[in-house]
Order: structure tokens, then sequence, then C-alpha cells
């Protein structure tokens, strides 16, 4: 992996909500994760064998407003292409209805091409799936709305 592709993924990072991105290619693995000092972000590579790459960002978060008082709206953390599933003959992650837990990975987004998990962060029901699968989104835009557990 070249330096120009990591100071990408670190833009990337960098600019989303995403907290922490593992990747491993060709051997190489980098792991970027945002933290709250201050001061530019700095990338390592090493061979997947030898340890983990760290390259801390600044925080920065983007806090859509939710529908309801108690519903959460997930953001998409950065631009890219939304996908529903974890690869196109697989059934979707969730769906409106489902209950999920805080951590479970809820959609997949491409971003150079690199496939990015996201996971819910907080547990509760699937209200409503606000993007289209295979659809471009920008960073920031709502992708989901999730509430109470005793919701439906």
């Amino acid at each position: 992996m070249d330096l120009a592709k990591i100071e990408q993924l670190v833009d990337l990072v960098t600019r989303s909500s995403i907290a922490e991105l593992d990747l491993t290619q060709d051997g190489t693995r980098i792991r970027i994760l945002k933290r709250a000092s201050a001061g530019a972000p700095a990338a390592m590579a090493q061979p997947a064998d030898r340890g983990e790459v760290e390259a801390p960002a600044p925080e920065h978060r983007q806090n859509p407003a939710p529908e309801a008082a108690t519903d959460t709206v997930v953001p998409a953390p950065m631009h890219g292409i939304f996908y529903r599933a974890a690869a196109p003959d697989e059934p979707p992650l969730v769906e409106v209805g489902a209950r999920i837990e805080a951590g479970q990975k809820i959609c997949i987004i491409e971003a150079m091409k690199t496939f990015i998990d996201i996971a819910a962060e907080v547990p509760g029901v699937v209200l409503a799936i606000l993007a289209e699968n295979g659809e471009e989104i920008a960073a920031g835009q709502a992708l989901f709305r999730i509430g109470p557990a005793g919701s439906s």
C-alpha cells in the first residue's frame, strides 16, 4: 500500500464520523483511530504479521437531529456507495422492524474501493431505511432511523 493511499484513508477518517478503520491489504494492516487530541494525524505501515498500524485523527462528528425525541438517526460516516447486504446474493443485514444490538453490522459503505462495515451505535428497532441499496450517499446523509427496543 503506498503512502498516497494511506493519506487518503487518514483524510477519509478525519472527515467522517467513523471512529476506527481497520484494513488489511496485500499483507499490510492499516488501523486508523480517531482521538480527541489536537494535532495532525500520523500514519505508519507495517506487514500484518508485525503488528498493527495506528493513525490518530482529530475527533469530528456529524449528528443530524432525530425525527422523534426517542429515535436515533444513523448518518453516513462518509461519502460512498450504500449496500444493505454483505454480498449481492446475500439477504440484507437488517430490515424494517428488526431488533438490533449496539455494535451490530447494519450496512456496508464502499469508499475508494474499500468496503467499510457500519455498525449500530445504539440498540433498538429499525424504524426506517432511508437510503436505497447501491445508491451513492453523502457524508452525514441519514441512512437509518432506530427507535427504542419497545418501538415498531
